[in-house]
C-alpha cells in the first residue's frame, strides 16, 4: 500500500493522461478547487480546455513513449488561475501523470545553481566524513528553513543514528540518538531509494483520493470510481501512511522532509527536516537538495572507499609476507605457529588460534584451551564451510559465554576439509549502551489498529555479549587467506602443483599470457584479464565459439578428446586464436589439476602469444633465402651471359638467312626482343646492390599489351582462354619499360593459369586522375581471404610445387619503386584482379635496383 495509497496530499492536485497525452482519464478529486471545473467533467475532458498554451507547449516536449523508465520532468512553474504551480510528470506505463504542486515563492535556477557551485567547492576542502555530514546539514537547513534538520546513518540492521544536527531550537535535539528499525519499514527503505525525496507540508493534510472514469455500468451514475492500485512510486504528492503522519504529531512536528543518501545502490541514511508548523518547500530547492545528496553519497563513497583500500592494502601486505614465508615450507602449519604475531594481523583482531588437530597455537587475547576445543568441536558440525563470522558468539553457543570478555566476536576459517585445521580470529565483548529516541515500541490497540509511540523522550538500553563488527573487508582478507592456504595444501598433496586459488586470481591477472581454467568437459571456468582484453570471450569450450581459426578448431578437438580419454598430463599445440578479429598464433599448453584421490578437477592451461616470434623467424629465413637466391641468381646471371651472346649472334645470322618479311622475320624479331629483355634482366640482377638511375619513357600501354601476349599465344591457345582488351589504343604509361613488361608479364601469365580452361582474361587500362591504371583480371577459383594477406610476400605461392612465389614479390618491388600500388581485389570463385596503379609523371626517377 506504501506505493499505491490511491490518494495524494492536499497542497497540489494530480490529473492523469491517456496514452496520445490530449485526454484526462484519471484525477484527484481536489482538481475541482485548483481549476474551478468538476471532477466528473475534467475526467474525459482534454487538456486544450483546461490550460493556457505555454503549459501545453512544455507537456508536448515529454513523450511516454520515450521518456526512460523512472524518469521524474519538472516542466516549470506556471500561473494557474492566480495561483502559481510547479508541475511535475513522470510515467506509468503508458499513462503520463501530471502534478500540479502549489509553490508560495518563485525560486530562480541560478540561485539553485550558486548553492549546487558553492557546496562543490566546499567539498574539496572537507577531510572527514562527520565533517562532510555537518557541512551538508548546515546546507540543508540554510536552503529549506526548517527548525531541526537531522541527518543520520543506517547499520546492518537498519536502525538509524543521528550523526549531526542543525537546531533552531525549537524543537529538540536528537544529535548522537537513535532510531530503530521499525521506524522505517523494508519496504519503506525500498522506496527510498527509488524516489529519493519526500514531502509532508502538513501533517494534518486529509487525503484527496484519486479517480477515474467508471468501466462499472452499475457505477454510471456517479460517473467516477477510486483507483487504489495505481502506482504512486515516483509521485510527490504521494499520501503517506496515516502511521507516520500520526507519528509526526507524536514528535511534535507538522511538517517535514527527508532526502535518501544513496550510496552504490544502498540506502546509507537520510537527511530530514522538521518544522513546528506546516511548511511547504518549492520543488526546485527540493531538486538542489537531492542533487547535494548525491554528491554526499558521492563523496561518502569515496572516504568508503579510501578506508578500504587502506585496509586491503594492509591485510595484503601482512598476507605476502605470510605466504611468501610459508610457500616454500613442507608443512605450513609449524610455519604459520612461528609466526603467529603476523597471523594475528591478517584482520583487526585482538586474539588468533591456531588449531590442528587439537594442537593449539595462540597469541594475544584469547579464551581458555578449553573453550577453544569446544568452539573447534562445534565448528565441526556446521557442515562445509570457508568463513563463519559473529559478533554474538556466546547467544549462538551458550557454552562459552563465559568466555564474552575475549571472545564475543568470532571470525574462523577452515583450512582443510579433510582434517580439523582452524584459524580463530577473536575479538572482546563489548558493553554498548544506546540512547534510544524514545522506547522502540509500537502500540496496538484493542482494534489491532497499529500506532506510533508518543514519546520521544531519550531511552537507553545496553546491549551484553557482543563485540565490534566484522568488516566486510575482514572477512574477505580471512576468505583470501584460507584460499592461499587451502591452495598451498594442494600443492603439497599434489607435487607443488598450483598456487592457491586467492593468488592464482590476482597473479593471473597481472601476466601477459591468456591464462584459463576448464572442466573435464572443456568447458571454461575462470579466465584471466588478458584473455578478456584480446577480446575472447569467457564462457562455453575453451578451443570453442569462434576462438580457433577453423582449420585449426577440428584438429585441437581431435587432440583434446585424445587427451581426456587418454588422461594425459599435457596438452600443447600451436594455434592460431581470433584475438580482436585478428589471427595470431599462439602455443596453447594445458595440464590437469586433480583432488585428492587423484580424482580429476579440471584442467589450467594458458595461451602464449607466438605470433612475433614466428614472423621473426619467417622473416629471418625469407632474408636467407632471398640471400641465397641473389647469390645463386648473379651467379646463373653471369653464366647465361656466355651463351645468350652467342644465341644472339645465332639470331642475327638467321635473320640474313631469311630476310625481314614475312612470319618468320616477325618471329625473329620477337625472338631478338626477348632475348634482349633477357640480356636486360641478367644485368640488372648483376647489379642487384647497385642503386642505379633507370631510364624512363613515355609507351602506350596498347603496345605493352601486344608484345607481351605475343609471349603468351602458346600457352592461351592450348587453355583456350579468351582474351578481351578494354583498352582505348592512346592509354600511355611512364616508367621503365623493361620492369613494366616484366610485371605485365608476371601478372597475365598468372591469370592465364588461374582462368579456367576455355575461360577469360580481360586486359584494361585508364586514366584514374594523376594515376594510370593497368589491370588483368581472371575469372579462376579467386584467392582465399587467408591468403591474401601474403601474395606479395617472397616465396608465397598459391601455384603448390608450380610456383616459385618471387613473381608478385618481384612485380611489387618494381610498381614501388615507380611510386606506384598493386592492388589485388578477388572473390571466391569469381576471380581475381590485379591493378598496376602507376603515376602518370612521377616526382621523383625510379631506382633500378631492387634493394
Amino acid at each position: 500500500m506504501i506505493r499505491t495509497p490511491g490518494a495524494i496530499q492536499r497542497h497540489g492536485f494530480l490529473l492523469g493522461l491517456d496514452a496520445e497525452q490530449q485526454t484526462v482519464i484519471l484525477a484527484s478529486e481536489n482538481a475541482e478547487e485548483f481549476l474551478g471545473v468538476p471532477v466528473k467533467l475534467i475526467l474525459g475532458g482534454s487538456l486544450d480546455l483546461l490550460f493556457e498554451r505555454e503549459l501545453l507547449a512544455a507537456l508536448r516536449q515529454v513523450n511516454c513513449r520515450v521518456d526512460p523508465s523512472g524518469m521524474v520532468s519538472y516542466l516549470g512553474a506556471f500561473q494557474i488561475r492566480k495561483e502559481l504551480f510547479s508541475v511535475i510528470t513522470h510515467c506509468v506505463e503508458s499513462t503520463r501523470i501530471l502534478e500540479f504542486e502549489r509553490q508560495d515563492r518563485l525560486v530562480g535556477a541560478e540561485m539553485m545553481n550558486a548553492v549546487i557551485t558553492n557546496f562543490v567547492g566546499t567539498l574539496a576542502r572537507l577531510k572527514t566524513r562527520q565533517e562532510l555530514c555537518q557541512a551538508f546539514t548546515d546546507q540543508f537547513a540554510a536552503l529549506t528553513g526548517f527548525d531541526r534538520c537531522l541527518l543520520y546513518c543506517f547499520d546492518n540492521e537498519g536502525h538509524g543514528t543521528v550523526l549531526t544536527e542543525s537546531n533552531s531550537g525549537r524543537l529538540p535535539s536528537y544529535l548522537d540518538l537513535r532510531f530503530p528499525a521499525t521506524d522505517i519499514p523494508a519496504q519503506a527503505r525500498e522506496l527510498y531509494v527509488l524516489n529519493t525525496v519526500r514531502i509532508i507540508p502538513n501533517a494534518n493534510y486529509t487525503p484527496s483520493p484519486i479517480v477515474r472514469i467508471s468501466e462499472n455500468p452499475g457505477a454510471a451514475a456517479a460517473g467516477t470510481q477510486a483507483i487504489p492500485a495505481f502506482d504512486l512510486s515516483l509521485s510527490v504528492l504521494r499520501s503517506v501512511s496515516p502511521v507516520h503522519l500520526e507519528y509526526m504529531r507524536n514528535m511534535g512536528t507538522l511538517s517535514s522532509m527527508s532526502v535518501s543518501i544513496v550510496v552504490d545502490g544502498q540506502l546509507w541514511g537520510l537527511i530530514s527536516g522538521h518544522h513546528a508548523e506546516p511548511r511547504t518547500i518549492p520543488f526546485l530547492v527540493r531538486s538542489a537538495c537531492d542533487m547535494l545528496s548525491k554528491m554526499v553519497g558521492t563523496q561518502l563513497n569515496a572516504f568508503r572507499t579510501a578506508d578500504r583500500l587502506h585496509d586491503l592494502v594492509e591485510f595484503h601486505a601482512v598476507q605476502r609476507e605470510l605466504l611468501t614465508q610459508i610457500a616454500a615450507e613442507t608443512d605450513y602449519i609449524p610455519a604459520l605457529a612461528t609466526r603467529m604475531d603476523r597471523l594475528l594481523k591478517v584482520t583487526h583482531a585482538s586474539g588468533v588460534a591456531l588449531s590442528d588437530f587439537g594442537t593449539v597455537y595462540t597469541t594475544g587475547r584469547v579464551p581458555p584451551k578449553r573453550v577453544l576445543t569446544q568452539i573447534v568441536n562445534w565448528l565441526d558440525t556446521k557442515g562445509e564451510f570457508e568463513v563463519y563470522a559473529t559478533r554474538t558468539l556466546g547467544a549462538e553457543l551458550p557454552a562459552v559465554a563465559s568466555s564474552a570478555a575475549e571472545a564475543s566476536g568470532l571470525l574462523a576459517i577452515r583450512i582443510s576439509d579433510l582434517s580439523q585445521r582452524y584459524i580463530l580470529w577473536f575479538k572482546p565483548e563489548i558493553l554498548e549502551t544506546v540512547t534510544w529516541a524514545g522506547e522502540p515500541v509500537k502500540n496496538v490497540d484493542s482494534n489491532e489498529r497499529l500506532h506510533p509511540r508518543t514519546s520521544f523522550a531519550q531511552w537507553q538500553q545496553t546491549f551484553h555479549g557482543q563485540s565490534e563488527r566484522w568488516s566486510n573487508v575482514e572477512t574477505e582478507s580471512a576468505t583470501e587467506f584460507r584460499n592461499a592456504l587451502v591452495t598451498i595444501s594442494l600443492q603439497r598433496a599434489e607435487e607443488e602443483a598450483e598456487l592457491s586459488s586467492a593468488r592464482f586470481l590476482q597473479l593471473t591477472h597481472s601476466l601477459p599470457t591468456k591464462v584459463f581454467t576448464c572442466n573435464a568437459e572443456g568447458m571454461l571456468t575462470y579466465v584471466n584479464q588478458r584473455w578478456r582484453e584480446d577480446g575472447l570471450s569467457d564462457s562455453g569450450l575453451w578451443f570453442g565459439d569462434g576462438r580457433l581459426a577453423p582449420e585449426d578448431e577440428a584438429r585441437v578437438r581431435a587432440l583434446w578428446e585424445e587427451a581426456v580419454v587418454d588422461q594425459r598430463e599435457v596438452l600443447e599445440a600451436e594455434v592460431r586464436v581470433r584475438s580482436n578479429g585478428a589471427d595470431r598464433w599462439n602455443l596453447v599448453r594445458l595440464t590437469p589439476f586433480r583432488r585428492v584421490g587423484k580424482r580429476p578437477a579440471g584442467w589450467v592451461g594458458f595461451l602464449l602469444d607466438l605470433t612475433e616470434r614466428r614472423e621473426r623467424e619467417d622473416a629471418l629465413r625469407i632474408a636467407e633465402k632471398l640471400a641465397l637466391s641473389g647469390r645463386m641468381t648473379s651467379v646463373i646471371a653471369h653464366e647465361i651471359n656466355n651463351p645468350l651472346e652467342s644465341i644472339t649472334n645465332l639470331m642475327y645470322l638467321l635473320r640474313l638467312e631469311a630476310g625481314d618479311t614475312g612470319n618468320a622475320g616477325e618471329y625473329i624479331g620477337m625472338a631478338e626482343a626477348e632475348l634482349e629483355r633477357i640480356s636486360g634482366i641478367t644485368k640488372q640482377t648483376l647489379r642487384w646492390n647497385r642503386e642505379d638511375r633507370a631510364a624512363e619513357e613515355d609507351f602506350l600501354a596498347s603496345a605493352m599489351f601486344g608484345e607481351v601476349l605475343r609471349l603468351f599465344q602458346g600457352k592461351t591457345r592450348n587453355r583456350m582462354i579468351a582474351v578481351h582488351k578494354r583498352y582505348a589504343e592512346d592509354i600511355v604509361v611512364h616508367g621503365v619499360i623493361g620492369q613494366i613488361r616484366q610485371v605485365l608479364a608476371n601478372l597475365i601469365s598468372n591469370a592465364l593459369d588461374a582462368a579456367r580452361v576455355g575461360g577469360n582474361v580481360t586486359l584494361n587500362a585508364v586514366y584514374d586522375g594523376d594515376d594510370t591504371v593497368l589491370s588483368v583480371t581472371d575469372d579462376g577459383a579467386g584467392i582465399p581471404e587467408s591468403m591474401r594477406k601474403h601474395v606479395f610476400q617472397p616465396f608465397f605461392s598459391t601455384k603448390g610445387d608450380l610456383g616459385n612465389g618471387l613473381g608478385l614479390y618481384i612485380s611489387h618491388e618494381i610498381v614501388e619503386r615507380h611510386h606506384g600500388k598493386l592492388e589485388i581485389d578477388s572473390a571466391e570463385g569469381k576471380g581475381t584482379t590485379v591493378r598496376v596503379r602507376l603515376p602518370r609523371h612521377p616526382s621523383e626517377p625510379v631506382v633500378s635496383a631492387s634493394q
